[in-house]
């Protein structure tokens, strides 16, 4: 199967764009009543997150998204990526670790004799560090891939098969320690250690991930979900892009993001309410219904590049009933890219659409689908 390079809506016109064919779109866009001609290469789609050099999550280093984003200095990130694949951890879960231990600081320290930017005790140093400097940056992450590696493989037993629960288990072992979590046979019940960890798959998810999948272990909402699980959008439909930066030759630097998720059967399938919804509004140039959740939290919906628009504003939708049918429609037209699913979260109560309109992409209310989706049931097989 070709994959679908994604689309997104636009940057405040509602354009998408995919991978699969670059189309140069014109939009004459009034702005103080003057014609501002802007070319838009369609291609990758919006994100909140840009990324400097590489392809590490651990790289992002500026961002589109009101400042929310959280460096990771530049000596940090080689060191970075070589700790998460010591220790088996995702690379946003270790920079986002590090950055709550130490806030990136060599010389950091605690009142209870925990040194450098991983914060290990004089015990731990002497067993892990090897013989190396706990305030280097190279020494400390190579010991810290090392510790939670041990830590992992510990808790891993409890874990099972599931990937977001060993993250969660070996991130509760470095806050309360291994025996802890075996006793409780999970996180255990202490206010810190809970916390600790939320704090940390949180942050993860929410500065780190800018050019990678959903992070193990986090969440792209750390509200209440609300009960009941949902339907897949595209039944039968596989992941083909994921939330965050792109690197696409030619495009302008806001279109190098990707603020939803693809999903692909070849072409052709019905595209379904993951769950009871009311319809918000439709962007005809890309075929897109917009909606929000009947229950709670009410997270909002796009659904793009369907073949056509077959519902309308103020429409109910239960759960598993057709929206639409995948396709490749983009710009106005079929574009000729591979047929899928462009699906996009934005938070409850946020933006345009808290009053019943639209969201655009870049106003702060999207979320990685994700993880959301896996939490809720309804992700690709």
């Amino acid at each position: 199967m070709a994959e679908s390079g994604g689309g997104g809506m636009g940057k405040g016109a509602g354009i998408v764009g995919g991978l699969g064919c670059l189309i140069v779109i014109a939009l004459i866009v009034m702005v103080l009543g003057v014609p501002l001609l802007v070319a838009v290469l369609a291609g990758g789609i919006a994100g909140q997150l840009s990324l400097d050099e590489g392809e590490g999550c651990a790289d992002t280093v500026s961002a589109n998204d009101g400042g929310k984003t959280i460096n990771v200095p530049k000596a940090f990130q080689e060191p970075i990526k070589k700790a998460a694949k010591v220790s088996g951890l995702p690379e946003q879960t270790v920079a986002a670790q590090i950055k709550a231990e130490s806030n990136f600081d060599t010389q950091a320290g605690s009142g209870a004799g925990a040194q450098g930017p991983a914060q290990f005790t004089p015990e731990t140093w002497a067993r892990y560090g090897q013989g190396g400097d706990i305030h280097d940056i190279e020494d400390s992450m190579s010991a810290y891939g090392r510790y939670m590696k041990a830590l992992r493989e510990e808790v891993k037993p409890l874990a099972g098969d599931d990937a977001n629960k060993l993250v969660r288990l070996t991130l509760a072992a470095y806050n309360a320690g291994p025996v802890a979590v075996q006793r409780a046979k999970g996180v255990p019940p202490f206010h810190e250690t809970q916390d600790y960890v939320a704090k940390i798959t949180g942050s993860a998810q929410m500065t780190f991930s800018g050019g990678c999948k959903a992070v193990e272990g986090g969440k792209a909402w750390n509200g209440d979900l609300g009960k009941g699980e949902w339907t897949i959008p595209l039944p039968g439909g596989q992941f083909t892009s994921g939330y965050g930066g792109r690197n696409v030759p030619g495009l302008p630097s806001w279109a190098q993001n990707h603020m939803g998720v693809d999903l692909s059967t070849g072409g052709g399938a019905p595209i379904i309410a993951p769950t009871d919804i009311t319809v918000t509004g439709t962007l005809p140039n890309d075929h897109c219904v917009m909606g929000k959740m009947d229950a709670k939290p009410g997270f909002q919906f796009a659904f793009c590049h369907m073949k056509s628009l077959e519902v309308r504003k103020g429409e109910k939708i239960k759960r598993g009933k057709q929206i639409g049918v995948e396709s490749g429609f983009m710009g106005g037209n079929p574009s000729g890219a591979a047929a899928h699913l462009h699906f996009e979260v934005y938070r409850p109560n946020c933006g345009a659409g808290k009053n019943g309109g639209m969201n655009v992409p870049y106003d702060g209310c999207n979320l990685d689908p994700e993880p959301i989706l896996k939490e809720k049931g309804a992700w690709a097989k």
